[in-house]
């Protein structure tokens, strides 16, 4: 397609890709196609891939008293490069009172889901998109979103609040956003997404001598060794009106497929180049957690932590990282975080706290991936000044790296079915290029959109 069709294209279906919309509760089948340009001003985030795109979104939903809950909930995006990005969120079915008769109102009964699902388990690990628990959607790194977990969760709830719930699965789905493009006769590793880092196509041999190719040598698995990857984890807590608390254990693949990397330094006569050799690894890690939530009207604080123990403990490869920039060591991970919020019709408005308490040193830590977030603070604010005007910001900053997060947003609702939107996200980094957002840092954008709800 041409490129002037595709911005015709764009622009007749665009719309941001931050607002959820629905249909009427009743409904049960609802979502939206749209876009969003992001060249009202060329000299902001004019960046491959971040310049416009066209979104999809189909949520079917059903729970009728005595049938099954069936929900399936599918996004599409497509971007400026041509690049088609899927994500199947939740796909599953429910059977309420298996053993015991479940009663919805009091939370009291069993119920048992197959399919995938979004396992709210850990609130840390979803507010600040950290990736360890569910998959992230991973679009973009603004609202990373969340997939759920392939499996068969069971759950069971006591009328003195006490519940408890059990999670199993033999096959895994990593992460698939973003993706990168490997080219196997180029021996290339490149990407149309610019939420993706991939490694460098050439490197230095010596300090201040010539650039010369990196040749990629990638090492496809077959597809039983990806798939057939058991996951097994448990939470239990109390619940009455006011207050929840729980912990929770889980064993599984992590979600991002970690590699291998050796390198070959070729010379003349063949010329000077580095082969690569790229074998991906599966790795299991294990994760252990709690919450404590306080939930009165529209108004709610809650404190949650977790832990990440990898099972596996790559030390690395200091030339590999060298002449690639990929990192492949692993490190234990320890956050915790806590906030509040006031969120009803009219307005919305929260704080919270993330901190990474586990030991990071960039400079003794250099093969290993730095941390998203390590002491970050987010405010939150949202106003609705009638059913068709909405304002929203949202900032998050991290006070030990000074990566700074900020999304504003205005939002106007023409008809029943259109909703316009002007926004703005901007990201700031250290000047030293030293943190996990610093790739991303001109990936900001003055967009506009408009969507059409269904």
């Amino acid at each position: 397609m041409a490129t002037s069709k595709k911005k015709f294209f764009t622009l007749c279906l665009s719309t941001t890709v931050v607002t959820t919309a629905y249909a009427n509760s009743s409904d049960s089948i609802h979502g939206h196609i749209g876009g969003l340009t992001n060249q009202i001003n060329r000299d902001i985030g004019d960046v491959p891939g971040n310049r416009y795109n066209g979104d999809f979104n189909f949520t079917y939903f059903n729970h009728k008293t005595g049938d099954l809950e069936q929900k399936f909930n599918f996004s599409a995006l497509v971007n400026d490069q041509n690049l088609t990005m899927f994500s199947l969120q939740e796909a599953y079915v429910a059977k309420d009172g298996l053993f015991r008769p479940w009663d919805s109102a009091e939370k009291v009964g069993d119920r048992m889901s197959f399919g995938r699902k979004i396992l709210p388990w850990s609130g840390v690990d979803s507010l600040w998109g950290l990736g360890k628990f569910n998959n992230r959607k991973n679009f973009d790194y603004f609202d990373p979103g969340q997939e759920g977990l392939v499996g068969i969760e069971y759950e069971n709830r006591s009328s003195n609040g006490f519940f408890w719930k059990a999670f199993g699965s033999p096959v895994y789905v990593p992460e698939m956003n973003p993706s990168l493009d490997i080219n196997k006769s180029k021996k290339t590793i490149t990407s149309r997404n610019p939420w993706a880092n991939p490694p460098a196509a050439s490197t230095q041999i010596s300090d201040g001598g010539p650039f010369v190719p990196v040749n990629y040598i990638v090492e496809y698995p077959e597809l039983a060794e990806v798939v057939f990857r058991y996951s097994i984890g448990a939470t239990m807590g109390w619940e009455n009106k006011f207050w929840v608390v729980d912990a929770f254990v889980m064993r599984k693949p992590e979600n991002q497929v970690s590699t291998k990397v050796n390198v070959k330094l070729n010379t003349p006569p063949e010329g000077t180049f580095v082969n690569a050799y790229i074998d991906p690894e599966f790795y299991y890690h294990d994760l252990y957690g709690g919450n404590l939530k306080y939930r009165n009207a529209d108004v709610e604080m809650y404190v949650s932590g977790i832990a990440v123990r990898p099972n596996t403990y790559p030390d690395g490869n200091q030339e590999a990282t060298d002449y690639t920039d990929i990192k492949t060591k692993k490190v234990r991970e320890d956050y915790v975080g806590g906030g509040i919020s006031k969120i009803n019709d009219v307005y919305g408005m929260g704080f919270n706290y993330v901190a990474r308490l586990s030991p990071f040193d960039r400079d003794r830590d250099s093969l290993a991936q730095d941390p998203r977030w390590n002491q970050a603070l987010n405010g939150f604010l949202m106003r609705n000044f009638t059913q068709q005007f909405r304002l929203s910001a949202d900032v998050k900053y991290d006070m030990l790296t000074t990566d700074r997060l900020v999304m504003l947003r205005a939002n106007y609702n023409v008809s029943k079915e259109f909703l316009t939107t002007l926004g703005v996200n901007l990201i700031g980094t250290p000047d030293s290029g030293k943190s996990f957002w610093s790739p991303y840092t001109n990936n900001d954008s003055l967009f506009a959109g408009l969507r059409y709800i269904y």
